[in-house]
């Protein structure tokens, strides 16, 4: 029946209207009706009723279905739910119906009295199911009420922001806090066993669930209900902002009393803060957090008290104003310490984001640091509130700067009205656009403006300055940000600070040295050919992931007592490309704060054609025929047990490129051979046994290479795969110990020639001097 009625809509009218004079709805209600316990019949009557409404294109088909309640008696029936089937069936036939709602259509779902929606079964039943444990049901119930707000009608809009139905509202955000509690029980329990793929993919569902609820809570405040907007941004932040978020930034030991229902981890509070900040872009709710992070723990308690109360707005809060301004004057002289005390409870937002800037926990760092960039880059945010937060990018600061000296005489205040027009408003609420009411004019105030920006500065720079360094990515972020805040006409910072940054870059230039001696010296310049791109795009645009979900998932080091000692060639070849990195980082943020530009391509010297170094050999691949070269070293070598073999041991190396072959003779030619085994040249730290003179030693290094690791984002993490990587190892036997002495010492002149070439190559990088002026 649904086939033949979506055909005669398509394609003859009259053969449409046969159904409809034969009550066809009717009919499919009856027989429902008459197999209510049937779940079978049920669940196909749905999908039919669904593949009709979804396919059928005439207006009059259309009103046809709609009519006489036969879809409100359908929606409002009571099926058996326990059943996954029928209630996956029931969902989407509400979605379905949402999809064609209008102006016109949204009358045949509502009932109304006196002009007023009093029944919208439609939606009500729908919002039943928000919080439903199956993922799709919630997206589904989504879908549907986003589809009731985009009908343009008045009634609709009164009846869904009207009680009782506007619970739905703060429903919502309840259920947004407690998904917060339990992202943060993941986050903790994956820290505990990070090498669980379970536990992994459980986080990443969680963190996938909050993305999507918060995309789904601004989707409500753009949609056609301006109500919408207010009551949104007061359930976000009365009941997860202010009680929630703000107080968890405080450190666990000043928050020994708070009860775990109302406190999240610090780590947990930065990323919902930064998400939050990240996807929504509502002038009122962005400007009430940035003001509430200006403010002490006391005015943010009684804000939040007195929202609680909804009679409060907006004529009782001239009491609240007075005290607010009274705690954020107390607050205010612990800004110029970073470090949080537990004696002080009166420290605000600002002053904690700071000091989780020194912070030794390389996360909580960076989730300071994308937060500070989440609020630079929403463009809600109101300009006065970034320069009291001590964040105002140098442009707009200038501009600011230039219009307090054309109408000199204005005080603070009346500079920052002209500089940010959404400081002269009328009258509202605190949740709504009047946030500035609730600083004072203190926090708004030049002099502190400038204290909070140079704090900032402060701290990025002791931040680039740590030791040991912060992760590559931590310091792409900061030297983005400090770049951001430097004055607009001096890009040059101040001698004592940029002595700070050479010390620590002598420290980083030692470091790399020490890595010029190792396991991976021979790929040193292609790492940082790579790198210095990757750090110079990030120094250009800031390194914030579409949900910075990075700071949350746990950084899987390897273990180094599963048989893997600290000279892994692995782990080794981690710490060199966290050397390189770090190097990068530090050389191109100094040559950017003195003014000056960056090259497309690192300064990388090329080495003279007496270093390249011309070898007969064309190719170094197992099982490549070639002449045994006159300074080929005879020696035995077992490649299975009890089964020894002559070969010849060859050192190739041309420039930085070196490999260790062991050829065997040609039974035929015995001055041609087959390569039977290669290894990389660096890294083989030859060594002559203690015990058997004639014995030597070779290390080959795990096959992984760094070099497939640039350009990773994120904080380090190894993958699972190169956990039981592990080095191998060569045993030559020589006729006597002075042809074994002599490989040896062959060895190590070819490896110094190898670590002199790379040296020569990334010279620009260790020298004194290597800042361009």
């Amino acid at each position: 029946m649904a086939e033949l009625l979506i055909w005669g809509d398509q394609h003859d009218p009259a053969f449409f209207d046969f159904f409809m004079e034969k009550q066809v709805m009717a009919t499919f209600v009856r027989i429902l009706k008459s197999s209510s316990k049937t779940t079978t019949v049920a669940v196909q009557l749905l999908q039919t009723l669904s593949i009709m409404i979804q396919n059928i294109r005439s207006e009059h088909a259309i009103y046809y279905l709609f009519s006489n309640e036969y879809i409100n008696y359908l929606i409002t029936f009571p099926f058996n739910f326990q059943n996954e089937e029928l209630l996956a069936y029931y969902i989407i036939f509400l979605r379905t119906i949402s999809m064609k709602l209008d102006r016109n259509t949204v009358s045949f779902f509502i009932k109304t009295n006196n002009e007023e929606v009093v029944s919208f079964p439609l939606y009500t039943e729908a919002i039943k199911f928000f919080h439903h444990e199956e993922g799709m049901v919630r997206i589904a119930v989504r879908t549907i009420t986003l589809s009731v707000y985009r009908v343009d009608d008045e009634s609709i809009r009164t009846f869904v922001t009207n009680p009782p139905i506007v619970d739905y509202f703060s429903d919502l955000i309840v259920f947004l806090r407690k998904q917060s509690h339990a992202l943060d029980g993941l986050v903790t329990e994956v820290s505990k066993y990070p090498d669980s793929g379970q536990l992994r993919g459980r986080l990443e569902g969680a963190i996938a669930e909050i993305g999507d609820l918060l995309y789904y809570c601004n989707d409500i405040i753009n949609s056609n209900v301006p109500a919408l907007k207010s009551i949104m941004t007061k359930n976000i932040m009365n009941s997860l902002v202010l009680p929630l978020l703000l107080p968890s930034l405080r450190p666990v030991d000043e928050c020994a009393t708070t009860p775990s229902d109302e406190r999240v981890s610090t780590l947990t509070s930065l990323y919902f803060l930064l998400r939050l900040l990240h996807i929504v872009h509502h002038k009122a709710l962005v400007n009430s957090i940035g003001a509430s992070l200006l403010r002490t723990d006391q005015a943010v308690a009684l804000d939040h008290e007195q929202l609680q109360n909804s009679e409060c707005f907006p004529h009782q809060l001239s009491e609240a104003e007075t005290l607010g301004d009274e705690a954020s004057e107390s607050g205010a002289g612990t800004a110029n310490s970073f470090e949080v005390s537990s004696s002080s409870r009166a420290l605000d937002g600002r002053t904690m984001l700071l000091s989780y800037l020194l912070s030794n926990d390389d996360k909580l760092v960076m989730a300071s640091l994308c937060l500070s960039v989440s609020f630079l880059h929403n463009e809600a945010l109101d300009e006065s509130l970034l320069d009291a937060l001590g964040i105002l990018p140098r442009r707009k600061r200038h501009k600011k700067l230039l219009l307090q000296q054309l109408i000199g005489g204005k005080s603070d205040k009346e500079v920052d009205r002209l500089f940010s027009p959404s400081l002269d408003r009328p009258r509202d609420d605190f949740m709504s656009d009047n946030w500035e009411n609730h600083l004072g004019d203190d926090l708004l105030s030049g002099s502190t403006t400038l204290k909070h920006r140079s704090q900032m500065l402060e701290a990025l720079l002791k931040l680039m300055c740590r030791r040991p360094p912060p992760y590559s990515e931590v310091l792409w972020q900061a030297g983005w940000l400090l770049r951001q805040l430097l004055p607009y006409h001096e890009h040059k910072i101040s001698d004592t600070h940029m002595s700070l940054l050479n010390d620590v870059y002598t420290a980083a230039q030692q470091e790399l040295s020490v890595e010029l001696t190792d396991c991976w010296a021979d790929i040193i310049p292609a790492v940082i050919a790579e790198e210095w791109k990757f750090c110079r795009k990030a120094l250009d645009t800031p390194f914030l992931q579409k949900d910075a979900s990075f700071v949350l998932m746990p950084s899987t080091q390897i273990n180094t007592e599963e048989n893997l000692p600290v000279t892994s060639s692995i782990l080794v070849g981690e710490r060199m490309l966290a050397s390189v990195k770090t190097l990068m980082v530090l050389y191109q943020i100094r040559i950017l704060l003195v003014g000056s530009t960056l090259t497309e391509t690192p300064p990388l010297v090329e080495l003279p054609e007496d270093m390249r170094g011309q070898h007969p050999i064309p190719s170094t691949k197992i099982g490549t025929e070639l002449d045994i070269s006159d300074d080929a070293m005879l020696c035995r070598v077992s490649f299975e047990r009890g089964k020894e073999r002559c070969v010849h041991l060859v050192v190739v190396l041309r420039g930085t490129t070196g490999s260790l072959l062991l050829i065997e003779d040609n039974s035929s030619d015995q001055r041609r051979g087959l390569i039977r085994g290669t290894a990389p040249l660096a890294g083989s730290d030859p060594r002559i046994d203690e015990k058997h003179a004639t014995w030597l030693h070779l290390r080959i290094r795990s096959p992984h290479q760094p070099l497939a690791d640039v350009g990773k984002r994120g904080l380090p993490k190894t993958s699972p795969r190169n956990k039981n990587l592990v080095d191998g190892r060569w045993v030559l036997a020589f006729e006597d110990a002075e042809a074994c002495k002599h490989a040896c010492l062959f060895i190590q002149n070819k490896l110094a020639n190898l670590r002199d070439a790379v040296s020569l190559i990334v010279s620009a990088f260790l020298t004194k001097d290597s800042l361009q002026q």
